[in-house]
């Protein structure tokens, strides 16, 4: 119900991003522990004072990504995240080459159009990756891209073009790394890491896996 990392998989990930995002020296990397604030990397819904922070490492590729996104979040979203209790914040994944363009494309649209530009992509999930395996991954990816601001083959191809994305991707990437993710998707629940498997592949089980966070908060 998860997709492991292969390193193989992740240096070619990797590798695509440093085709433009090769800059003139090292990226700076916010981590995620030490008292530093997660959502200076990722997408954030959800109240800051929220007790209980959740971060997500994703792939737009990976099927236990969608399932995640389009079974499990909807209820935490409407129960935990409109409600205050919990920040959710969105870090980019790429393990594939696909991986790259699609969350360039959803950058490019703005933080106001990210999530809307997220969700379409899980939705054509298997249209995207089926396009990328046939050579017209490109007219998939602008059809999503029309949707959503990104008019014309020009303005695609600026998006494409553009090395504060791919430095953006980067960042969250090495941001992963020092995490440790293996596996996608990856979650992290106020700095514990944990993987997509038992109890919390369900919104029954996730709900309870943040209603002991949040019980736990209330006694600090």
């Amino acid at each position: 119900m998860m997709e492991r990392i292969s390193r193989r998989t992740a240096l070619a990930a990797l590798s695509a991003l440093l085709l433009v995002a090769c800059g003139n020296g090292e990226t700076e990397v916010t981590a995620t522990r030490n008292g530093d604030d997660p959502a200076k990397i990722g997408h954030v819904m959800g109240s800051a004072d929220a007790p209980v922070t959740v971060i997500e490492y994703a792939s737009p590729t990976c099927p236990a990504c969608k399932y995640f996104h389009e079974t499990v979040l909807p209820e935490i979203k409407e129960k935990y995240v409109s409600t205050g209790k919990v920040r959710y914040i969105f870090r980019e994944y790429p393990i594939r080459d696909v991986d790259v363009p699609a969350y360039a494309m959803a950058l490019c649209a703005g933080d106001d159009k990210y999530f809307d530009v997220l969700d379409d992509i899980f939705a054509h999930q298997s249209g995207i990756t089926d396009a990328a395996r046939n050579g017209v991954l490109k007219a998939a990816l602008a059809a999503i891209g029309e949707r959503h601001g990104i008019n014309g083959e020009a303005a695609f191809d600026a998006c494409m073009a553009d090395e504060s994305i791919r430095q953006r991707l980067k960042t969250t990437y090495d941001a992963a790394e020092k995490d440790g993710v293996d596996s996608t998707p990856t979650f992290i629940f106020d700095g514990e890491m944990t993987r997509f498997e038992g109890d919390i592949r369900s919104p029954e089980g996730f709900s309870a896996k943040l209603d002991g966070l949040l019980a736990n908060a209330a006694e600090q």
